[in-house]
């Protein structure tokens, strides 16, 4: 049993809950509602929940090697004030497609940042993958997605995982140290019962934990794709999942309203909350991204 129990909820309603992330240096877990504009900051000592207006839609928050914060916003990589988190342009992405935004993303353990786009309206393939540090700007490395989620990194960081939500499918591709992909393969491919594989990370046990829109839950694999256990969440649409904590073993899963209607919301109130798990196993800390080498 991987997941001994929900630890609280944070009942924060997010319309689209998503990207934790955990600063080791500032005792903090942050996460987004994309679709409210809205950066969170919860205080592991304090135990208190802060939330921050932005002008466009915040799509993930991560440290670099020098405890700055950067986000993804809409159309744009921007630096945020620690203390005021009042974003300043990093890098612009002027030729996104029209009905673009940004998605999620990832380091991988050099430091280079993996980010994804996605067609707002999920009907085109007109989103990519993208990679940038190490003194690159951002650049695409894989393309013809309609919803890039997840990207997540393995133990020994030489596979990542890049998921298309929108045909249910999780990738896999050899990763070198430069930040190349390679020999791209199905990793696994949701069926329609398991919902849409969302937001992902990896295990100090090298087991990759995926959230399910509409999937209700978490599912966890082993390295040859086969489920190792689903654990149930009180709302169907999961988006991602972190583990934080001195010792990484508590897991923060963030979930989302948007589009549920009254009598579903009425079934599962928690909709859009943070759930807290305690795990009875390790998770893996972040890499900080490194934008200069």
């Amino acid at each position: 049993m991987a997941i001994n129990s929900i630890k609280m909820i944070i009942p924060c309603q997010c319309l689209l809950g998503e990207g934790p992330y955990y600063s080791a240096s500032l005792k903090c877990l942050f996460w987004v509602d994309i679709l409210d504009k809205l950066l969170y900051r919860f205080d592991c000592q304090q135990q208190t929940v802060c939330r921050y207006p932005m002008e466009q839609a915040i799509c993930w928050i991560m440290e670099t090697t020098e405890q700055r914060l950067i986000a993804g916003f809409e159309r744009g990589i921007y630096y945020l004030d620690n203390n005021t988190f009042q974003p300043s342009e990093l890098y612009p992405l002027a030729t996104l497609a029209v009905n673009n935004r940004l998605n999620d993303a990832k380091t991988d353990r050099n430091g280079h940042v993996f980010f994804g786009t996605m067609d707002k309206h999920e009907q085109h393939n007109t989103g990519a993958l993208y990679r940038f540090g190490q003194q690159q700007t951002p650049t695409i490395v894989d393309s013809n997605y309609v919803i890039s989620n997840g990207p997540a990194i393995s133990k020994n960081g030489r596979i990542l995982y890049s998921t298309e939500s929108s045909t249910r499918t999780i990738y896999q591709f050899d990763l070198n140290e430069q930040g190349e992909l390679s020999n791209k393969r199905v990793f696994v491919k949701f069926d329609e019962t398991m919902g849409f594989p969302d937001g992902m990370t990896v295990d100090n046990d090298n087991h990759l934990w995926v959230a399910s829109w509409n999937g209700h839950g978490l599912y966890r694999f082993c390295e040859n794709g086969s489920i190792v256990h689903f654990y149930r969440l009180p709302a169907p649409r999961i988006t991602s999942l972190t583990f934080f904590g001195d010792d990484l073993t508590t897991i923060a899963v963030t979930s989302a309203r948007t589009g549920l209607e009254p009598e579903i919301l009425k079934q599962y109130p928690y909709s859009g909350a943070v759930f807290i798990l305690q795990a009875d196993i390790q998770g893996i800390a972040e890499t900080p991204a490194q934008l200069c080498s």
